[in-house]
């Protein structure tokens, strides 16, 4: 399928004489733009439209823009022109085709499709039908991909609060242990002197139990 964009673009005025401004400024316009002096054919375009506020001369000066690739201001005069009365149904198709142009090359295509729908209704032709195709397929394309955004962003979020779950619960444990110690592993060293310790203390027990009874037996025989 073919990408690029089909520009419609009005040079031709009604034959009139040009020895007058702002009409010389619009056909000397028109002589540039040919040309491909896009910039000298926009100054002309505005001398002229400073006197006279002509259709034409306003038309050329949006796709003058456009070929600069001032595609903001080119949609921003296309949309003007859509709405001015003094044009005629096939006009104002033209005007929304290359607004639609203007937004799709910004990369706004709901706004572009939105354009070319309207100019379809009005003259439904080739041109318009293939870049209105073209915009859909981009437009869904950005959705698709806005999307993605979306998901990866919310994954990284989700990992993001689940790394700080388990950061916390880390530090809950820490700090339970903290405050329950567990008992350490003895070494095997330890543990024999423990058992040690433990059997001196019971034999010291078993002795000072004999002494007392020993002492205990002595009194009663005495008090006979």
């Amino acid at each position: 399928m073919r990408t690029a964009l089909i520009t419609t673009v009005l040079l031709c005025f009604s034959v009139v004489s040009f020895a007058q401004n702002p009409l010389g400024n619009f056909r000397d316009g028109n002589r540039q733009f040919r040309e491909g002096n896009f910039n000298d054919a926009e100054i002309l375009f505005r001398r002229g439209l400073e006197h006279d506020n002509d259709i034409r001369g306003r038309f050329n000066l949006g796709n003058t823009l456009y070929r600069q690739g001032e595609y903001e201001q080119s949609a921003e005069l296309f949309e003007e022109l859509s709405h001015d009365n003094r044009l005629s149904r096939n006009q104002r198709a033209e005007a929304l085709h290359n607004l639609g142009n203007s937004h799709v090359r910004t990369e706004n295509f709901e706004q572009g499709v939105e354009a070319y729908k309207q100019a379809m209704k009005l003259n439904p032709n080739d041109d318009t039908r293939h870049n209105l195709a073209y915009a859909l397929e981009r437009l869904q394309m950005q959705q698709q991909e806005q999307q993605q955004d979306q998901n990866q962003q919310q994954d990284s979020q989700n990992q993001e609060q689940r790394q700080q779950q388990q950061q916390q619960n880390q530090g809950d444990n820490q700090q339970d242990q903290r405050q329950n110690p567990q008992p350490q592993q003895l070494q095997q060293g330890d543990a024999e002197r423990m058992l040690n310790a433990m059997e001196r203390q019971e034999r010291n027990t078993l002795d000072r139990r004999r002494q007392q009874n020993v002492q205990e037996r002595g009194t009663q025989e005495r008090n006979w």
